[in-house]
């Protein structure tokens, strides 16, 4: 920025007097008309071409009228040559002004060329950023290429992977249904073989399953019936080694008695109560070898109240 000072100064006044003054006396001083006209009547006085008469009458109409027009030239090129060099200050000063305009409009140009400039930088980098570095044709400015780079190609990289993303959720969302299904399905053959077919009722609105009733199918052998059947032929071969065990040892005391030779068997003798238990352990491993779905053994034989 370059200051610019007005160092022009217009007065009010008209300077008229003094140029008025100075014309006056350069056309009444010196070689001019006026002094060559009065010289001239003067040496005709002198030479006696004139009388007195005669020059009093040149110095009224001649030298008056002389006087007159140069005063009145005089004042007239005064006012001239004063309103000229006011127009000429005038002028100036409206150029000095007018200098000061385009300065300041120069300026101004300097500060929006200065404004632009960093615009532009923005607008480069906020190009860059959003779309890449380009490549230009340099005869006719069209892009040729974009880098793989910058936010536009970010996003749509994301919205690439977006998409593959959708396309595996849809798998996986096709997946745990089939899971769903296998789940229902397996829930439905894992009821039907543990425990056979079943009627029910199904509230979509939200009660979910009700009113289930099984249905008994008589070709059908489900696995709780048939686990059952197991249990209660476990339940018979340990009643069966159970009892088996007590006759083995109760028969065994008995032939021990009997060996021994000295044993009563009189009725409610410990040789009798012995007797009976060995009848009894009998009879109950004769119950549970058999075809009874009854695994818990019934006592055969009363023992006497009053062996303690």
């Amino acid at each position: 920025m370059v200051a610019v000072t007005n160092t022009t100064s217009v007065t009010k006044d008209l300077d008229v007097l003094e140029k008025y003054e100075s014309l006056v006396k350069n056309s009444l001083d010196g070689e001019s008309v006026y002094i060559r006209a009065k010289e001239t009547m003067q040496e005709m006085f002198d030479d006696g071409s004139i009388n007195e008469t005669d020059r009093a009458n040149l110095v009224s109409n001649v030298i008056g009228s002389m006087v007159n027009g140069i005063t009145s030239s005089s004042m007239s090129t005064a006012l001239e040559w004063a309103k000229a060099e006011k127009d000429i200050a005038l002028r100036k000063l409206e150029m000095d002004h007018q200098l000061l305009i385009l300065q300041a409009e120069i300026d101004l140009k300097t500060t929006q060329k200065d404004q632009l400039d960093i615009q532009n930088r923005l607008a480069q980098i906020e190009s860059k950023r959003m779309f890449g570095t380009a490549t230009f044709d340099g005869t006719t400015g069209t892009i040729l290429s974009l880098a793989s780079e910058g936010k536009v190609w970010n996003d749509m990289q994301l919205v690439d992977q977006q998409i593959v993303n959708a396309g595996v959720e849809e798998n996986l969302l096709s997946s745990k249904i089939n899971e769903s299904h296998v789940a229902i399905h397996k829930v439905v053959a894992d009821t039907y073989v543990n425990f056979g077919a079943y009627t029910f009722s199904y509230d979509p609105s939200g009660n979910g399953i009700s009113s289930v009733t099984q249905k008994h199918l008589p070709s059908h052998l489900t696995l709780s019936d048939t686990q059952k059947d197991i249990a209660v032929e476990q339940g018979k071969g340990y009643t069966y080694n159970a009892w088996a065990n007590a006759l083995t040892g109760s028969a065994s005391m008995l032939g021990t008695a009997i060996a021994s030779g000295d044993f009563d068997f009189s009725a409610g003798s410990s040789g009798d109560i012995l007797l009976r238990t060995v009848i009894n352990c009998a009879n109950n491993l004769a119950v549970s070898n058999g075809n009874s779905d009854d695994a818990i053994p019934v006592n055969k034989v009363t023992v006497p109240s009053n062996i303690t």
